[in-house]
Formats: structure tokens, C-alpha cells, sequence
């Protein structure tokens, strides 16, 4: 969490691709979505990955608002509803990333910070989706203005050495320092050839670790278009309903129980 700014921002990024940031997000935002009654909303600002693997249905992406956000056009809230595709029974919406490669350095400070300032206006709860490569105006913003960050690595050693490539190049000129980070061990393994938690934590100087398990679903969960957190894996479940929880304590909203989520669980609508 960042002392420095109280606002419901929780931004997850990574050091690297393929470490499994927008499913966790989507996973996040869908169990917060059942523990509170609060409108969430997900912006997916990975400015290489449009996010869409799990949303088929989606219509609206990131880079045909452009113009928009420019313009600072989207006044709005119905009009601005629209834009995001909706998780059926959820109070959940999740407004799908760039498409276009050639944008992503064409993005403006301001405008990314115009959507997350329209976000905030309109849900309770801004979950962001920052990616693993934050050398541009839609990641670097959207770490810099969220009050909670959470930093996704794995026990691989290559995602640990970027992370601190990353701290230097991109976190420290932000004046975003460890405290200010939670950080989350994503496909997280118990091998005697992997480094353990609290290994990854001294080696890191790092206070804290979450720990999100290995699961195999994770694959077919890209082939079927759904969220990880719909498969019936109760350890998987139990980690990201701990994560969603505790984000809901720091940004200091009410929470209810929730019920084991079954196979076809929700479905998208637009």
C-alpha cells in the first residue's frame, strides 16, 4: 500500500510476461465481486496484452477510446458503462485492453489518467491490470496513481532478477519504494529445486509474500475463455478470496462470505 494516497486503486504488475497477471487480476476482481456488494471495475492497461483471451464477447477495447480520452469525452457514466464488458450476476466490469501496437507509445499521461479518474467517479473499486513491461504512459500511470500495488512474480529466477532491473529503472524514479508494494508469488510450487517463500522474501528483503499455487487449469482456463478462479481448485480459490479480502480491508469496505464458486459459474454479457 502507498501511505502517500488513500484512493480504492489496486494495481498488479509484473516484472516480465507469462507470469499470469490478467488472469490473476480477473480472478481477484470476480471473488471481490461475490465477498462485497461494491461496483468493481477492471482496466486492463497492459499495454502489449488486450486482456481478451478471457473476454469473448468483448466489443470495446482500450484503443478505439483513445480519441476519447483525448478529447476527455466520456463524461457519461451510461455511455461509459457500455464500454466494459459485464460479468453476469457480478457487480463486475472490465473494460478491455489496446490492440493496436502502434498506440502504445501514443498514449499521454493524461489520458490514461482521465480514464482512471473517470473509473474512480464510477465504481467502487479500481482494479488495474498494468502488465509486465511498464516503459510506457498506460502501465507506469497506472502503478504511479494506485494507493494499493501488488507485484506479481514466480520462483523463476529470471522473473526475479527483472524485478529488480524494474526497481531501478522504472520504480525508484517514481519514488515507489518495497514498502509501498505487496508482493504475490504467482504457480507457486513446494519443489525442493525451487526457492521457498521465505527464501524469496530474505533474498528480496521483502516483508511480506502471498503465495497464489500452481494450478493446472491455467491453460485450459485460456482455451475456454473463463477465469481461473471458476475452476473448482479450493486451494487456488482459498488464495484469491485471501488476496480479495485483504484488499478489501485496506481500502476499508464491508465483505461477506462467500460460497464455493462451481464450474460455469458466470457468464459474460456486454
Amino acid at each position: 500500500m502507498n501511505p502517500k494516497t488513500n484512493n480504492r486503486i489496486a494495481t498488479f504488475f509484473s516484472a516480465g510476461g507469462n507470469v499470469g497477471v490478467t488472469n490473476t487480476v480477473y480472478s481477484v476482481a470476480l471473488a471481490l465481486s461475490k465477498l462485497s456488494d461494491a461496483k468493481i471495475g477492471v482496466l486492463s492497461l497492459n499495454a502489449w496484452d488486450d486482456g481478451s483471451d478471457y473476454l469473448p464477447e468483448a466489443k470495446d477495447f482500450l484503443d478505439s477510446l483513445k480519441p476519447r480520452l483525448a478529447g476527455k469525452q466520456l463524461d457519461n457514466n451510461e455511455e461509459f458503462l457500455k464500454r466494459f464488458v459485464k460479468v453476469e450476476e457480478n457487480n463486475l466490469y472490465i473494460l478491455p485492453g489496446n490492440r493496436n501496437g502502434r498506440l502504445v507509445r501514443s498514449f499521454k499521461v493524461e489520458e490514461v489518467s482521465y480514464l482512471i479518474d473517470r473509473s474512480q467517479q464510477v465504481f467502487d473499486v479500481v482494479l488495474i491490470d498494468a502488465g509486465g513491461h511498464l516503459d510506457n504512459a498506460l502501465s507506469a500511470e497506472a502503478v504511479y496513481e494506485a494507493g494499493h500495488r501488488y507485484a506479481i512474480l514466480t520462483q523463476q529466477p529470471k522473473v526475479l532478477k527483472r524485478f529488480n532491473q524494474l526497481e531501478e529503472d522504472i520504480l525508484t524514479p517514481l519514488s515507489i519504494e518495497k514498502r509501498h508494494i505487496r508482493f504475490i508469488l504467482n504457480k507457486y510450487q513446494e519443489k525442493s529445486y525451487l526457492l521457498d517463500s521465505k527464501k524469496i522474501a530474505k533474498e528480496k528483503d521483502l516483508q511480506d509474500v502471498h503465495t497464489i499455487p500452481y494450478t493446472e487449469d491455467g491453460i485450459i482456463s485460456e482455451l475456454e475463455n473463463r477465469f481461473l478462479y471458476t475452476y473448482p481448485n479450493q486451494k487456488y480459490q482459498a488464495s484469491i478470496e485471501q488476496l480479495a479480502k485483504d484488499i478489501g480491508k485496506d481500502m476499508a469496505f464491508p465483505l461477506k462470505e462467500v460460497a464455493p464458486v462451481k464450474k460455469g459459474f458466470f457468464r459474460l454479457n456486454k
